[in-house]
């Protein structure tokens, strides 16, 4: 280290990392609400306009598995100050854009940029604190993790409302800023860079096979799964990735150490990590259609009725990784699974009379177990490996967080789109000659896609409970490691 552990203060580049981190974040979510005005401003089709989330999304998923070599080749600083130049460079080029294809580029330079900052941050948080304190101070992380993606929609939505698009990417650009500056001269190093060779032949596999995957699921929902684009991008994922797993296990500069699998804690912590964000990212997507296709209300109104989950992640977040500190992942854990559980299960019957105010709680109540999960899982799963796999775990976990939200919308819009397409086809028979006239058959296309939504969430529910299978699985790890521990003693 350039810098003695003893001499770096953690709350400035706690603090610098996180602001970086609330500006790559927010930038997932913010276009999800404006595709609608973006499609009629730069005359593009909704499919087209789609782009700006499915290659950001791709080019973050794809650079992410990169990090590991990254983060042993060069310091801190060079690699965050790096990381803002770039997504800095990216969002001024979105909001300045003249056309839709500048705008594509623009999301394409941020997504550079983004894919850094999160594993940089929490391996960062890993080199600073103590076992003993970094569940709290992943806590502190997980404000922004947690926050950041559900205030997107209710800010994109006023921004658009009150002003323009490109403002979606000027009130973001002072995040990144703040966070460029500080890092020149604030900013310590909290790890050497040493040589490290990169594995040129993993990053193409990776890439193909990361890609793939994500291309494939993101598009499914709309192709479909029998689309020969949708099956060849899978094909083509799933066996780069397989020869990808056995050039890291032969390789001697693997671009990410899989030994990292050997622990058993931090295998059940991916498997729990992954169906849990499956479940988040796809009721983000669900929500928002029922209330405003099948609820009427409006972009903004469906932002603000996730913004109380929102605040309670927020609040929970650093209270939970207290509680990680002090009691460890078995029981936050097993209580986080079960009310998402509870909560998913409870979407499943939604009508045109639900309660409004009993949704938004059953959100925030939501809201709250995923509190108990984000973070806490993230550091029980690094807790459980050596400090020198912290880089490659790292850029593993935040790879399977890209890959299950992909994942997870895909599954859960495809249930929708299937049973809805079932719903409608079935009424429409029964009707008169099974002709129905615009209004019948508009209120057919609405009671298909509740239905379609319910089925969806009964699916989100399984993904629930095999979390909660799994968390059960990691809590008797965790017990069986403390009796032997306990016994050596």
């Amino acid at each position: 280290m350039n810098t003695q552990q003893s001499d770096i203060k953690t709350g400035p580049i706690l603090a610098i990392l996180l602001i970086g981190a609330v500006a790559a974040i927010l930038n997932q979510t913010v276009l999800n609400v404006a595709l609608p005005t973006l499609t009629t401003e730069l005359d593009v089709s909704n499919s087209t306009a789609q782009w700006l989330i499915t290659l950001y999304m791709l080019v973050n998923g794809v650079s992410i598995p990169v990090t590991a070599f990254l983060m042993a080749r060069f310091s801190t600083r060079q690699l965050f100050f790096t990381a803002m130049i770039v997504f800095s460079l990216g969002t001024v080029l979105c909001g300045l854009a003249p056309s839709f294809s500048f705008l594509l580029a623009g999301r394409v330079v941020q997504a550079l940029g983004a894919g850094i900052v999160m594993p940089l941050l929490i391996n960062v948080v890993f080199k600073l604190f103590p076992i003993e304190k970094r569940g709290a101070a992943m806590g502190i992380v997980g404000v922004a993790i947690m926050f950041a993606p559900a205030v997107g929609p209710t800010l994109s939505g006023l921004l658009i409302t009150t002003l323009s698009w490109r403002y979606i990417f000027f009130a973001i650009l002072p995040f990144s800023l703040t966070a460029l500056i500080a890092s020149f001269f604030i900013l310590k190093n909290v790890s050497e860079p040493r040589a490290a060779k990169l594995d040129v032949l993993g990053v193409i596999l990776s890439t193909f096979g990361f890609g793939g995957i994500l291309y494939g699921f993101g598009i499914a929902g709309k192709a479909g799964w029998g689309s020969i684009t949708v099956l060849t991008t899978l094909t083509v994922g799933v066996v780069s990735l397989t020869l990808f797993t056995i050039r890291q296990l032969k390789t001697a500069h693997p671009l990410i150490d899989l030994r990292i699998f050997k622990s058993i804690e931090y295998t059940y912590s991916i498997i729990i990590t992954f169906f849990v964000n499956g479940v988040s990212y796809s009721a983000m997507i669900l929500i928002p259609i029922y209330l405003q296709s099948n609820r009427g209300l409006t972009a903004l109104e469906s932002g603000l009725f996730l913004l109380p989950g929102s605040i309670a992640m927020a609040i929970m977040s650093p209270i939970a990784g207290k509680m990680y500190d002090r009691y460890g992942m078995k029981w936050i854990g097993l209580i986080g699974t079960f009310l998402l559980f509870v909560t998913t299960a409870y979407y499943t019957n939604l009508a045109y009379t639900s309660g409004i105010i009993i949704l938004s709680l059953v959100y925030l109540v939501r809201s709250v177990g995923l509190s108990f999960l984000t973070m806490p899982l993230s550091t029980a799963g690094l807790n459980a490996l050596p400090s020198k796999l912290y880089g490659d775990g790292t850029a593993m976990q935040n790879t399977m967080l890209a890959i299950s939200g992909a994942i997870g919308t895909a599954v859960m819009t495809s249930f929708m789109s299937m049973s809805s397409g079932i719903y409608v086809t079935e009424e429409t028979a029964k009707t008169a000659n099974g002709a129905p006239s615009l209004e019948q058959l508009n209120s057919i296309k609405l009671d298909g896609l509740l239905h379609g939504i319910n089925v969806a969430f009964i699916g989100a529910t399984i993904f629930a409970v095999i979390a909660l299978l799994t968390m059960i699985l990691l809590a008797t790890a965790i017990n069986k490691r403390k009796k032997i521990v306990a016994l050596e003693k």
